[in-house]
């Protein structure tokens, strides 16, 4: 059998993979020039945009010229000024979404996939999550967590953290939110304090009270108004910042207590604490789990989520109870 060789086929495969290439090359620096718009854009100047790529202000403007012999002026330049076009206005959102796309697709491929990191508040951690963590680890072994705990809310642009936990009544629309509980605040207190309490709310001015620095809407003042003893006072108050500092004094049988539900339901269940009075105060702020879009996807974060969501609802049942 003869083979013919057909050297006008070969030609133009490589005139195909040639131009292929060429047009690959030409796009990635179109990308790399599209990127420095983009960071120009946000950042308001050449110097700005340079300092942040970490390139001389030169090589920014060259990558704007190429654009700009493209797709006409992109900015009109002054003395002391750079002011964007309507065509770099209508290129600025597209650019944005586009990267910031780009950007949560190569995250979800660096992050390992069963390691995670989550923001918490020190209360919480302390009170709650910590001392539960060794279920979520019996039940997911592969999976890394790490427990940042900050009383400050966290920026997910900023820090290398994929979700938060939050107690608050705010709304977050730029975050993926779930919702995990509400939450009430009422009286409690050792065994042995509470046997000497009964059910007279009176009985209070003759104990040391703690609580924490809460805002005016679940604080001493706000709860004793709602009961309907607005003028009951303590013995002594003391206020502590940390939550769960608040729940060790109560434990120690320091102090009667103002205690968050959720914080206690442990505590109560083993009857280490012992709940006061028939009272208590619903408030406003609820515990949320938020995550920005970047974490959607994370299998890990996943798996932490459910288990979560099925602690705090057993958690959540209102206990009953009274000294």
């Amino acid at each position: 059998m003869k083979i013919v060789r057909r050297p006008d086929l070969a030609l133009k495969r490589y005139v195909l993979i040639h131009g292929l290439v060429k047009l690959m090359s030409r796009l990635v620096h179109q990308l790399k020039s599209l990127w420095v718009l983009d960071v120009v854009l946000r950042s308001g100047s050449f110097t700005a945009a340079a300092e942040r790529l970490s390139v001389t202000q030169s090589a920014v403007s060259q990558h704007i010229k190429t654009l700009e012999e493209e797709f006409g002026p992109l900015f009109e330049r002054g003395a002391r000024s750079l002011t964007p076009t309507q065509t770099a206005l209508r290129l600025g959102p597209h650019l944005r979404k586009g990267f910031d796309h780009l950007e949560e697709g190569v995250e979800a491929i660096r992050r390992c996939c069963n390691q995670i990191t989550v923001s918490v508040l020190p209360s919480f951690a302390s009170a709650w999550l910590i001392p539960r963590l060794h279920k979520f680890n019996a039940e997911f072994p592969d999976v890394d967590i790490r427990i940042a705990m900050s009383n400050e809310v966290v920026d997910f642009r900023d820090v290398d953290v994929d979700a938060g936990i939050r107690f608050s009544s705010r709304t977050f629309p730029e975050l993926i939110v779930k919702d995990l509980a509400e939450e009430e605040i009422f009286l409690a207190a050792s065994p042995e304090l509470a046997k000497g309490i009964g059910s007279d709310f009176r009985v209070l001015k003759d104990h040391v009270l703690v609580d924490s620095d809460a805002p005016d809407s679940f604080n001493w003042s706000a709860w004793k108004k709602a009961a309907g003893h607005p003028d009951l006072e303590p013995r002594r108050r003391i206020i502590i910042s940390d939550s769960s500092q608040v729940i060790r004094l109560a434990l120690a049988g320091q102090a009667v207590a103002l205690v968050r539900r959720i914080l206690v339901q442990e505590e109560l269940s083993a009857g280490r604490l012992v709940r006061l009075f028939d009272f208590s105060l619903k408030i406003d702020q609820r515990y949320l789990l938020v995550m920005p879009t970047r974490s959607r996807g994370n299998a890990a974060l996943r798996h932490f989520t459910q288990w979560l969501q099925q602690e705090i609802e057993a958690a959540s049942a209102p206990q009953q109870g009274g000294a």
